[in-house]
């Protein structure tokens, strides 16, 4: 709602629920624009294990933009052209980055390009970074990404056994039979 970019950094163990909430809060925006309650607003996942090559991502995004297959260095140059440029009619854009260390290229550009652009004043792009490693910023980008990253982070925190044993056995609870027994449960989610 205040037409400004923002950069999103979520991670933890896999597992814990980092994608699938935020596509369920991506479901929920999507019922207040319904209901007339939020601006319209496009949504794009770009799925880290989905791309054979990270500058993909370029072409994925302005294809979802605009429409236009085009190639990943063409994509590049329109949408930074895009970002840095004022466009009264453009609407708000968020990009779900899922399995964010699959895109870490040797130069860093695809990771730079997706988290400089939200920082222009026109962009209206707001990036949801995915990843199962707390400090990949630190450890794989340079200062000047990870600066942009270091302002808004989520983390997920791995299950406690106890919380998996009440995961499994709500699972379980539909399934007759009493397949399971309590302590092979308690055993797995230790070992877990």
């Amino acid at each position: 709602t205040s037409g400004t970019g923002a950069c999103l950094y979520i991670s933890g163990t896999p597992g814990t629920g980092k994608t699938a909430t935020v596509r369920e809060v991506i479901t929920q925006l999507h019922s207040a624009v319904l209901a007339s309650e939020l601006d319209d607003f496009n949504f794009v996942e770009i799925n880290g294990m989905k791309v054979t090559d990270p500058h993909q991502s370029y072409a994925l995004l302005w294809e979802a933009l605009k429409g236009d297959r085009v190639s990943p260095s063409h994509a590049l140059s329109l949408l930074s052209h895009e970002f840095s440029h004022p466009s009264p009619r453009r609407i708000p854009c968020v990009v779900l980055m899922d399995e964010l260390d699959q895109l870490v290229t040797k130069n860093q550009s695809v990771m730079y390009n997706f988290f400089n652009w939200p920082a222009l004043r026109h962009s209206r792009l707001i990036v949801l970074a995915v990843a199962n490693t707390m400090d990949l910023p630190e450890r794989t980008l340079s200062n000047k990404i990870s600066s942009r990253l270091g302002l808004t982070r989520i983390t997920f925190p791995g299950y406690t056994h106890t919380q998996l044993m009440t995961i499994i056995s709500a699972r379980l609870e539909g399934v007759p039979g009493n397949l399971v027994d309590p302590d092979a449960i308690q055993f797995a989610a230790r070992k877990v």
